[in-house]
């Protein structure tokens, strides 16, 4: 099964994210420097989600301007783009840096595998859109971009709980809850 063109285009942006963390821990950013960076690229488009949440007429040019691109249930509430960079700002602002950078590569690539071969191989569903397939890629990815970082016991940790959060019908969106609960684990797993 072939993805549609604007999925596929937001899995490349999706995965693109991982940029975030990998120039935060290469140019050795301190905290405060990327949340600057990170504040004033969310800030647009926290204020566009908002302003055409608000007025119907900008949201129907919204989604005629971005017809495709957008999933039905972005029409009335935020983008993930917008979910996906508050994520990455409260993810920063949690964590110790190397944590935090990790999380965010458990969000770029492991949600991007996810998606990608769950869609591409299907099978057994495990919930409302997720399947094993889907999941498996999830950890195995999660585990490879967080064991350069920390040992193969933490990292296989943070994967599987992050893999289990992503399955979880929670409330929040998962751009939210896939990177704090990789941070979490990690976090608790990691020997001192």
């Amino acid at each position: 099964m072939r993805l549609p063109f604007f999925e596929s285009a937001r899995k490349l942006i999706h995965f693109l994210g991982g940029l975030i963390p990998v120039i935060y821990l290469l140019l050795n950013l301190t905290k405060p420097q990327a949340l600057l960076i990170l504040g004033c690229l969310a800030l647009p488009f926290i204020v566009a989600d908002v302003l055409r949440l608000r007025w119907p007429a900008l949201n129907r040019w919204f989604l005629r301007l971005f017809q495709g691109a957008m999933r039905p249930e972005e029409e009335r509430r935020l983008t993930g783009s917008t979910y996906y960079l508050v994520a990455c700002w409260f993810t920063i602002l949690a964590f110790e840096q190397t944590v935090a950078a990790a999380a965010l590569l458990v969000l770029a690539c492991a949600d991007t595998a996810a998606s990608v071969v769950g869609q591409a191989m299907g099978g057994y569903r495990l919930t409302k859109g997720k399947t094993l397939s889907g999941t498996g890629a999830f950890v195995v990815t999660a585990f490879l971009v967080t064991l350069p970082l920390f040992p193969a016991t933490t990292a296989f940790a943070g994967a599987v709980i992050a893999a289990v959060t992503e399955c979880l019908p929670l409330p929040l969106d998962d751009n939210i809850t896939i990177p704090l609960a990789a941070g979490i684990s990690l976090t608790f797993f990691h020997p001192m």
